[in-house]
């Protein structure tokens, strides 16, 4: 279901722009209908602003240090704590640049080991050259130099670290790197990293004087994010009468309109307020009862429903969790992810109960699948002639086994489940276009419902030999004749009558082709359910041999199945969540129709 809108048209003066734009703000109801603005400029020091202030807040958050301090903040303003954080940020991110540059040339250099810039002093000043370098051993060997010495420091597997002492300057060629004696040693270095990280713990230490701050920053950037929104809408007017006069037209749920009118009569406007109109972008608000409206956020994954048309929520609601369950399909793996969502209602998933309540869902109903389905216990097949007895008593629950002599086996089943989903987004379509366009336009799509009904009796009903009475078998052929007239005739109702006879073949085309690939695609359900079944039972097996060995052996065993079992539950467990969605988004959705860009209701309201 969807929340039903109206559209509210404002005009008023132009010296009540900036007011009246606030107390809509105030009022926080009012979804404003968008404007094309060229090259709008406006907010850009309120944007910089809440720019700063947020990168500040993640450096504070990031950077402070607790400690005990006995400066006082109270008597700061907040713009002083902004340039004070400011020079701080700057500080610590010119300590730590100096920092990262000590250490690379304390890494360029610690190959040659600590050594007394002093003692090269006198060399220096005499016109000698000191230089460092390094090589691989097959190219040290080559290396002649006149007038110098040349010493080696170390070596490191291949490369040789060596120091030239030389006259005059040396003639470097492909056959070693150099560089000129740095003037600070190791220890130096080391030094001087020591002091700046020292620096660095102070200055970290002394921002602890502002984490009182934070909720006052926080609010900072809220109040310019409200700045914000309120210069943009004070664009989106229309002037008329050379700009002395302003309109704006919005939207609001229509169980505000009674708020809605009181507002606007203490407001020096004039108002009208009407239902929305076909070609209106009229904002979308699901409006769902408690069990649906957790699959909300799966609706929301593709996109919202427009305004005019289903929300098909609810019946995502009804399909997705047994989707689910099909494919993953272990009775065990039903009670893992039952009994970790029943964990995270009270634990990690506190703040998002509506997903641990969700995940509740699911788990249940797999619990219930796997146990009717084929029957898994984390990869246990549940058979009669099971040797544990509570095992094979549990077998006598299988209702849908994987036996292709029984009509109702899990491959048929999943297919019938696609036969269900399928028909019920054509009788969806249906009732769009009866409520939204009219009946002419619910013809086609019924012409669509016989075609589709009368091909599913002949190719699925009658191929796996059910029996059905001589009249109803001859009733699927006028069923077909009938659905292929109506969707001739009534395809497309904008053009006349013989085009739309001519240009019937490839509607017809893409009906009969795309049945076909509709109902194969829940093969998958199928095949991802035995899938994770068929790993269980392998993962079993792999266990129970390498168990057959001393206390060792048992206690791997146990490991590898724990590992092995984790680790099929994720894979069957992602599986079960995408192609559930694939199956509904591309087939439920596609014989349904939809169209879906629903605009999100977003009202002008305050953050701060």
């Amino acid at each position: 279901m969807k929340t039903e809108f109206r559209k509210l048209i404002i005009m008023t003066h132009e010296n009540q722009r900036s007011a009246f734009t606030r107390s809509m703000q105030d009022l926080g109801v009012l979804h404003i209908e968008e404007k094309e603005i060229d090259n709008y400029e406006g907010s850009e020091d309120l944007v910089h602003e809440q720019n700063l202030i947020n990168g500040l807040l993640k450096f504070l958050n990031s950077e402070a240090q607790q400690g005990d301090t006995n400066v006082t903040s109270a008597n700061l303003e907040l713009k002083e704590v902004i340039n004070q954080l400011v020079k701080a940020e700057e500080d610590i991110n010119e300590a730590n640049k100096k920092i990262e540059q000590l250490k690379k040339a304390q890494d360029r250099i610690a190959p040659w080991g600590n050594y007394d810039y002093e003692n090269f002093k006198p060399l220096l000043k005499n016109g000698f050259k000191v230089l460092l370098g390094n090589t691989d051993k097959k190219k040290f060997n080559t290396i002649h130099l006149e007038d110098a010495v040349l010493e080696v420091i170390n070596q490191s597997g291949p490369i040789i670290y060596f120091v030239i002492i030389a006259r005059k300057e040396v003639n470097i060629d492909d056959n070693f790197e150099s560089f000129a004696l740095p003037p600070k040693s190791l220890s130096q270095l080391e030094s001087e990293i020591q002091e700046l990280e020292t620096k660095l713990d102070a200055l970290k230490l002394s921002l602890t004087v502002y984490l009182p701050f934070i909720p006052e920053l926080e609010q900072r950037v809220l109040y310019q994010q409200d700045q914000i929104l309120l210069k943009e809408t004070e664009t989106k007017y229309h002037e008329h009468f050379e700009g002395k006069l302003i309109s704006l037209s919005a939207w609001f749920p229509v169980d505000k309109e009674k708020k809605i009118v009181g507002f606007l009569k203490s407001e020096q406007v004039a108002w009208q307020i009407r239902k929305p109109e076909w070609d209106d972008d009229v904002p979308v608000v699901l409006k769902n009862r408690k069990y649906p409206k957790l699959f909300e956020p799966i609706t929301k994954i593709f996109e919202l429903p427009n305004y005019y048309e289903t929300d098909l929520t609810p019946f995502l609601a009804v399909f997705y969790p047994i989707l689910f369950a099909y494919c993953l399909g272990d009775m065990g793996y039903g009670f893992v992810l039952t009994l970790a969502m029943g964990i995270g209602y009270f634990t990690f998933l506190k703040n998002s109960k509506r997903v641990a309540f969700l995940g509740l869902i699911l788990g249940s109903i797999t619990m219930i699948m796997g146990l009717i389905k084929s029957g898994s216990l984390f990869g246990i097949m549940l058979l009669p002639d099971h040797p544990i007895a509570w095992i094979s008593q549990l077998s006598d629950w299988v209702i849908i086994p994987d036996d292709s002599s029984v009509v109702f086996n899990a491959f048929n089943v999943a297919l019938m489940i696609g036969v269900i989903q399928i028909l019920t987004g054509i009788i969806v379509a249906i009732y769009n276009n009866l409520r939204y366009s009219g009946k002419l336009y619910a013809i086609a799509p019924f012409g669509k419902l016989l075609i589709v009904s009368s091909l599913i009796w002949i190719f699925l009903v009658e191929m796996q030999g059910v029996e059905t009475l001589d009249v109803m078998s001859g009733f699927k052929n006028y069923m077909l004749i009938v659905g292929v007239a109506l969707v001739v005739f009534f395809h497309r109702l904008d053009i006349s009558i013989m085009s739309r006879i001519g240009g019937a073949f490839m509607p017809l085309f893409f009906i009969f082709t795309g049945i076909l690939g509709d109902i194969l695609s829940y093969v998958r359900l199928f095949a991802l359910g035995l899938a994770s079944s068929v790993l269980g039972l392998v993962v079993n097996q792999i266990g129970m041999q390498i168990m057959e060995g001393g206390i060792i052996s048992v206690i791997i065993g146990i490991v590898f199945l724990l590992f092995g079992h984790t680790l099929n539950f994720g894979i069957a467990a992602l599986g079960s969540f995408v192609h559930p969605l694939r199956l509904t988004f591309v087939e439920f959705y596609g014989n349904v129709g939809f169209k879906g860009k629903g605009l999100p209701y977003r009202p002008l309201s305050k953050s701060s």
